[in-house]
């Protein structure tokens, strides 16, 4: 059934007067297998989160943000989520077309200009599911030593595409290639539609109703959160540096990720939007429906896509979600199984959202073999132990 921001707003409510208590012994056991794994992984830092219900959720954070001075990472830092951020394109997508104001069928020669190599019969649905066939503009070598020159500049998407665009790669419908110019074209579609930026439309859509403070995009809005550093092999050396300030400098790089992957968040923050977005918190079940039509995408961690979603099975526990790269790692999944999404973040460039997948599947088992029970959701003190999954 379509839940109505009556029912949403309920649980923010719930949320903000009533914060329940994760059981102890789960907390415990979550925090000593994020230690363990970042330890075994030698990754710079993780920061992970668990979230369960509206009112109960686990966040840990190990590992280093500097080191001169130390200072360790706290679960309230907030780090890159590169393209766990075409997740909420999509599902914005999604929400224009429930209120009529376009359709994924539609061509998008109705609402972009013309284009070098970008065809005007491409659809919507093309570019949520990456099968337009259209060119990679990050993938191009000029790109990255092209928004070098400029650092402080704000790139917008036209200009991104205009700049860095080349020929496509097969025809629109032939074959799911991932491309991050489809993401970009869905930010001008958004903004035609809408009058307003990506990053504003999705603030007034979820991120102040849902009260999820956390994600923004620093480039492109007011941004006041804590941010976790990235560690870059900035000199070729082979040994990884401290690259905050150069990375958090770097507004041209940030602003060129945009509605394909800029959003920076914690891991409780994304997690959350996760959950509320799977489970049918913010869409009617033909959207979600929609959103779950998976097609074969070999190369995609799962070998499914959808809209703007990965499909794959953690053990015996189906996930959808999305990973994210750049630079920063991201990883976050709901398990509709068992109602509960996990998020799990990096900030070491060495390891990307493929690496983290046995961190998430780790985190599961640990929640899976530690089950809180009892007829209703606060009543904490059972603890039943059970296989792993």
């Amino acid at each position: 059934m379509y839940k109505s921001i009556t029912v949403l707003s309920f649980l923010i409510l719930l949320n903000t007067i009533c914060k329940a208590q994760l059981n102890p012994i789960l907390e415990t056991k979550l925090n000593k297998s994020l230690d363990s794994l970042r330890t075994k992984m030698g990754i710079k830092s993780l920061s992970a989160s668990v979230k369960i219900n509206a009112t109960k959720s686990w966040s840990g954070a190990i590992g280093i943000s500097t080191t001169t001075p130390l200072v360790n990472v706290k679960p309230e830092d907030t780090y890159l989520i590169g393209s766990v951020t075409k997740p909420i394109t999509a599902s914005y997508i999604l929400k224009l077309e429930e209120r009529g104001l376009l359709k994924i069928e539609d061509t998008i020669g109705q609402y972009v200009p013309v284009l070098p190599f970008i065809s005007p019969k491409i659809t919507i649905k093309q570019l949520l599911n990456h099968t337009s066939g259209l060119y990679d503009v990050l993938g191009n070598p000029v790109h990255q030593p092209t928004i070098l020159q400029d650092p402080s500049k704000i790139w917008r998407p036209e200009e991104i595409i205009k700049t860095f665009i080349k020929s496509p790669k097969s025809a629109p419908g032939a074959k799911w290639d991932y491309c991050n110019t489809n993401y970009f074209l869905l930010d001008m579609i958004i903004e035609k539609v809408t009058g307003k930026p990506f990053y504003q439309a999705y603030r007034e859509e979820y991120w102040t109703p849902l009260q999820l403070n956390t994600i923004a995009v620093p480039s492109l809005e007011t941004f006041n959160q804590s941010v976790a550093n990235v560690w870059i092999d900035l000199n070729g050396d082979g040994v990884t540096d401290d690259a905050g300030d150069f990375y958090m400098g770097w507004q041209s790089l940030n602003s060129t990720a945009g509605a394909a992957g800029g959003y920076f968040s914690t891991a409780v923050d994304i997690a959350s939007w996760m959950r509320s977005y799977l489970r049918g918190d913010l869409h009617t079940p033909a959207s979600l429906a929609k959103a779950k039509t998976f097609i074969a995408a070999s190369g995609s961690q799962g070998g499914l896509y959808g809209l703007g979603l990965m499909s794959r099975k953690f053990g015996t526990y189906q996930a959808y979600g999305h990973g994210g790269d750049l630079a920063y790692s991201a990883s976050t999944w709901y398990f509709p199984q068992l109602d509960i999404s996990i998020s799990v973040l990096g900030n070491d460039s060495k390891f990307t959202s493929w690496t983290l997948l046995p961190v998430v599947e780790a985190l599961l088992k640990t929640y899976n073999a530690t089950i809180i029970t009892g007829t209703n959701d606060d009543q904490t003190n059972e603890v039943i132990l059970s296989p792993n999954p």
